[in-house]
């Protein structure tokens, strides 16, 4: 009896053993399942890292190459700017210079024996021909006609006037100028504003009068405590 259920026991043991190898292997193999997910994940992301490396080259070298282009195209502009700024005052005395040579003309021919009326008739006529050739630049004269005009006037002077608007331009003291719609000098002008109005004699008697009193109180008092 005793042998058999020794026997029994014996036969026990060895299934729990042999259950419990099983679960070992069982674990195992999830074991080396996940461990071969895991290594498959890295390689992707070893791989994800690989791409995106290569895309940060290839933007550097976008951006190295637009910085070099937009260096360049700076360079350009500024040259050309230089170009234009040389050919615009190249052009201006051109056109200047027909203007210089008739003033060393009309001193040359000057004799202090001619008639000055005669020399200034001809300056005149130079004057306005550099006149006409500014203007067909570009320069032109403000209007300073009818009110103020803090945009293209400048108001040296002010007078007061109750027969004109206020702030109506009285005269004109400088001629203003403006180049291709900018301004470049405001017109000086002398401008008409409202008349201050005068005191009221009444107000300053009565108040005189008060003062005088209180002066006079004043003086009683001190001649009281004397």
């Amino acid at each position: 009896m005793e042998e058999k259920e020794k026997r029994i026991e014996d036969v026990e043991e060895t299934q729990e053993a042999e259950q419990m190898c099983n679960e070992g292997n069982l674990n195992s193999d999830g074991t080396n399942a996940k461990l071969l997910e895991l290594s498959e994940e890295n390689k992707q992301l070893k791989d994800k890292i690989a791409d995106l490396e290569e895309q940060l080259k290839e933007i550097q070298n976008a951006a190295r190459i637009i910085k070099a282009s937009f260096e360049n195209y700076k360079m350009d502009v500024d040259r050309q700017l230089r170009d234009i700024s040389r050919s615009t005052a190249l052009r201006i005395m051109k056109v200047l210079i027909p203007i210089v040579d008739d003033f060393k003309r009309a001193f040359k021919h000057y004799d202090v024996s001619n008639d000055l009326e005669e020399f200034y008739n001809g300056t005149k006529k130079i004057f306005e021909k550099f006149e006409k050739t500014l203007e067909n630049e570009g320069l032109k004269v403000i209007d300073a006609s009818g009110k103020f005009d803090p945009f293209n006037h400048e108001a040296l002077d002010r007078e007061e006037r109750d027969d004109v608007e206020e702030y109506s331009i009285l005269e004109v003291l400088e001629d203003g100028y403006t180049f291709n719609g900018q301004v470049v000098k405001p017109t000086k002008v002398r401008v008409a504003v409202k008349p201050r109005k005068p005191r009221e004699e009444g107000k300053i008697v009565e108040n005189e009068s008060v003062e005088t009193q209180e002066t006079g109180d004043q003086d009683g008092q001190k001649d009281a405590k004397n």
